[in-house]
């Protein structure tokens, strides 16, 4: 007879090869997608929403086969399992109690719908017509208001969303979170408007910024920082995004405007951060739960990492002048360094997200997190959205957009369903200059490096604490494990006073 751990082992190793299965088809999505956003023919949209609204149905169907759960139940009852497969167990019990709430019906449905509204919203956005894009919105809003339903919550159907993109979230948790971070930012940005004299930016206006030059500069600042382009490509997009299939085919998106450059370069910088993590995840937990990045907070503070902490600095900008110089010698001609440092960190309220400056950012997503809250607890009528996102602007930041395009249809975010998903932006934020203090406590000379151009060291500490440790950990106990504390706002809320207070002498 077989002992009761051969038994459990066998379990276990059942059950990872059926994950390996369902891995291997979110890869295929994964891939389906991208091309969707990217290189498609228009004609081929319904078909596109066919092929991806069965690979949904197969993966959900394949992940809610009672096997499965016989398997997990055998597995989770084993003893004296190690951290990975504690990890691959806790990931997928959380995915199979979801899954199992959800009808395979409805998860075909709402994928078939997700290709549809991507279209649609593409058509609006690009003509400036928010009708275009209503009805599919609407039903989105009403599908996602019952996933929610099926998912269940305690006290808001908005948690049962926020938690699909970091475990735990809550309405309770972020209220008083952005409440905090509200009133530490607000002061900075009135003082800064209110400053007689300000940077003259001037010469950033003076001239095109050719997008071939833009490509170029693009490429070289992505390589220099660490990016693998033998296992991943860089194309353009409507909306920038970081996407592909694994750690040796990982493809990301920028877009361009001749008219300034610094969308696409920092739009280069947020989507290579995404891209350094997906290819430093680690290739001996391939196929497995716990190998996946590690939630969309997590995530975003490699993003947000290396555009804004180390992309805005002024060591940076010092090295990679040149660069700038040797693409764009027309704009930089009477321009230094520093001139750049303080064009690429101006604080000015504005209408788009993606081009937003560290202090006014947040903003940005506290609009969209009350916007959701309403829209999914019925609160905000779709009708009434796009004049609501007008007021909200208009509150938070003193300006209200000309166009649909410039406003409510800036995002992609909404035509997939993602509601839930803006909060994480902001606790990759706040996950970045946590982990950026902990690097600098162990690299001697962080500042240097980077005006050197010397990228590997903190890469190398990134891939050490995070990318590498993928999902063994929730989020919160990856942060503390990295950097000895629970995650906290502290470290943003000293960075961007110390930064602010520099650039505008306060």
């Amino acid at each position: 007879m077989r002992g009761i751990s051969q038994v459990m082992g066998e379990a276990y190793d059942e059950l990872m090869g059926r994950m390996r299965e369902l891995d291997v088809l979110g890869q295929i999505s994964g891939l389906l997608g991208w091309d969707q956003e990217v290189m498609m023919p228009p004609k081929a949209a319904t078909l596109r929403a066919e092929q991806l609204a069965w690979l949904s149905k197969e993966g959900h169907t394949r992940m809610t086969d009672p096997r499965v759960g016989e398997l997990l139940t055998k597995a989770e009852s084993e003893v004296g399992v190690n951290e990975v497969e504690m990890g691959n167990l806790r990931i997928i019990r959380d995915s199979y109690d979801k899954a199992t709430k959800k009808p395979t019906e409805f998860v075909e449905e709402k994928a078939r719908h997700t290709s549809k509204s991507i279209v649609s919203w593409t058509e609006a956005r690009e003509k400036n017509d928010f009708s275009i894009f209503r009805d599919d919105l609407a039903k989105m809003i009403d599908m996602s208001r019952e996933l929610a339903g099926y998912l269940g919550y305690e006290d808001n159907p908005y948690d049962a969303l926020l938690d699909l993109y970091e475990s735990g979230l809550s309405v309770a948790k972020l209220d008083p979170l952005f409440a905090g971070l509200r009133e530490s930012s607000v002061p900075l940005i009135k003082a800064v408007s209110e400053l007689e004299e300000k940077p003259d930016c001037s010469w950033v206006h003076k001239h095109p910024w050719p997008k071939a030059s833009q490509e170029a500069l693009s490429q070289a600042i992505s390589e220099a920082i660490g990016f693998d382009f033998e296992a991943g490509r860089r194309d353009e997009s409507t909306h920038p995004f970081c996407g592909g299939s694994n750690p040796d085919d990982v493809r990301w998106t920028t877009r361009y405007d001749e008219k300034e450059p610094y969308g696409a370069i920092y739009g280069t910088m947020h989507e290579t951060g995404h891209a350094l993590y997906e290819q430093g995840r680690p290739r001996n937990l391939d196929f497995q739960p716990v190998g996946e990045a590690n939630g969309l907070g997590i995530h975003e503070s490699q993003s947000r990492l290396w555009e804004n902490q180390v992309g805005r600095s002024l060591e940076f900008c010092e090295w990679s002048f040149p660069l700038w110089q040797k693409f764009f010698p027309d704009n930089f001609k009477d321009v230094t360094p520093e001139m750049l440092w303080q064009a690429v960190n101006q604080v000015q309220p504005s209408l788009i997200r993606v081009e937003a400056d560290e202090a006014t950012y947040n903003l940005h997503i506290m609009i969209r997190y009350e916007i959701e809250k309403k829209l999914i607890n019925g609160e905000l009528e779709v009708d009434d959205l796009p004049d609501a996102w007008d007021d909200m602007y208009e509150e938070f930041l003193g300006m209200k957009s000309p166009t649909r395009t410039e406003g409510v249809l800036q995002d992609i975010h909404w035509s997939f369903g993602a509601f839930g998903y803006f909060p994480t932006y902001t606790l990759g934020n706040l996950y970045s200059a946590q982990l950026l203090v902990a690097a600098r406590n162990e690299i001697t000379n962080l500042d240097e490096q980077i005006r050197n151009g010397e990228f590997t060291p903190l890469l190398e500490w990134m891939r050490k604490h995070v990318h590498e440790r993928a999902s063994i950990l929730e989020p919160s106990d990856l942060i503390e494990e990295a950097t000895g504390e629970q995650p906290k706002p502290d470290a943003f809320v000293d960075y961007l006073s110390d930064k602010i207070g520099s650039l505008y002498a306060l």
